[in-house]
């Protein structure tokens, strides 16, 4: 699966940025996306952002992003495409 993500720096704390789904911003899916992506980026914090719609976006992270969210404008930031390995589900049997 492909993502956009970025590489940003907000009030000097870099993270990697992932633009996703504003369901993926819950916890289990985000959970799972952040497991995923953490290997291709080992020493960053992750962040999974949703579009604004209405001047409203979803975010997920397992740090505390009430002071940095504010300033992540989706629509400035220089995305690029991140192809994530698919994860496999639980079988049906």
């Amino acid at each position: 699966m492909q993502y956009p993500s970025a590489v940003v720096t907000i009030n000097h704390l870099t993270v990697a940025a992932f633009l996703v789904d504003s369901y993926q911003t819950y916890t289990a899916p985000g959970t799972r996306l952040i497991a995923g992506v953490q290997r291709y980026f080992p020493t960053l914090p992750i962040i999974l952002v949703s579009p604004r719609i209405g001047g409203f976006s979803r975010s997920f992270a397992h740090f505390d992003t009430t002071n940095i969210i504010k300033h992540i404008n989706t629509d400035e930031i220089d995305w690029q495409m991140a192809a994530l390995p698919v994860q496999a589900g639980e079988t049906p049997f």
